[in-house]
């Protein structure tokens, strides 16, 4: 295991018009065991009222902001690849969303369980996973202290679009557990992870989970979630505006979505930048999830009517 000074972690936070996000970056360095290991990037993507907490921002030790008018952006992945463009030196990286809570030592946690599997044999492990929810109105009360497996819950035009958590029992979490789908509001990896599984821009929201699982199990990583609870997610939009809101051609990046999902689905983008890797196929990850990615439909439905109502 690395020593301590050097167990440093690039976190990556793409923040699209959230009153959350200065709270969330308060916490994550208040219930860091060593807060000077982190390098935390942001994307900001601003609205119409929301300068007025720059400075805020600014203040906070580690925080990089990027600076970007929400009115420039093309969704969660797209300010992702220019989080990941950022990367340093850092030997870990973690992915999360804008609105979480942690819990102290989060950073020893994480790092103890990714090296305790990397030692039980797991050469590029992964830890993700949906983290149960809280409630900034009444935070701390509220938190659910409970772990998740991450499932199938929708498709569209046949293809794999959206998951859900459902509870585990301890019985079953008393270690970190196989993953097959990767949760983009929590993940923790070495830094390889960013350039084998970099963030597809064509992909505008919901699946992108379901692609980064698919991309990294082909590219040899190993998933696990969690067997023990790091933080909280806030589920609840109220004090965000969603992309889709102030973007009336959404559809349009839903499609194009829609059809990179396709292609990726169906392997035809094996070895290309944002494509699968070749340590497994796509066949192999079926098989592991035990689910088709693409399932056939009597007659496809239009992809820009699919209004996303969950994640994120």
């Amino acid at each position: 295991m690395l020593s301590r000074a050097d167990q440093r972690i690039y976190v990556q936070i793409p923040a699209y018009r959230d009153k959350e996000l200065l709270f969330t970056l308060e916490d994550l360095l208040r219930t860091a065991a060593s807060p000077g290991r982190l390098r935390i990037g942001v994307a900001w993507q601003y609205g119409p009222g929301d300068e007025g907490g720059e400075t805020a921002l600014r203040r906070l030790p580690h925080v990089e902001i990027i600076k970007i008018p929400a009115s420039r952006s093309l969704g969660c992945n797209w300010a992702r690849s220019l989080l990941q463009a950022r990367a340093g030196d850092e030997p870990y990286t973690l992915m999360l969303d804008s609105h979480h809570r942690f819990v102290p030592g989060w950073d020893e946690m994480a790092i103890g369980i990714l090296e305790d599997l990397r030692s039980a044999g797991f050469a590029r492990p992964v830890l993700t996973g949906y983290l149960p929810p809280y409630i900034p109105q009444t935070d701390p009360v509220g938190r659910i202290r409970a772990i998740y497996r991450m499932a199938e819950a929708e498709r569209v035009d046949g293809l794999l679009f959206r998951l859900v958590g459902h509870p585990v029992s301890r019985t079953e979490a008393q270690g970190p557990f196989p993953a097959s789908f990767a949760s983009l509001h929590f993940l923790f990896a070495d830094a390889s992870f960013i350039r084998d599984v970099e963030a597809d821009p064509a992909v505008y929201f919901f699946a992108d989970e379901v692609s980064v699982g698919l991309r990294a199990f082909t590219h040899g990583y190993d998933l696990f979630h969690p067997h023990l609870v790091l933080g909280w997610h806030l589920y609840d939009r109220a004090s965000r505006v969603p992309h889709w809101q102030d973007h009336p051609d959404w559809p349009r990046l839903n499609r194009a979505s829609c059809d990179q999902l396709r292609r990726l689905y169906r392997g035809e983008l094996r070895g290309a930048r944002f494509g699968t890797g070749t340590a497994r196929s796509v066949a192999d990850f079926e098989r592991r999830a035990g689910l088709r990615l693409i399932q056939p439909v009597a007659a496809p439905a239009e992809h820009d009517l699919v209004l996303p109502t969950g994640g994120g």
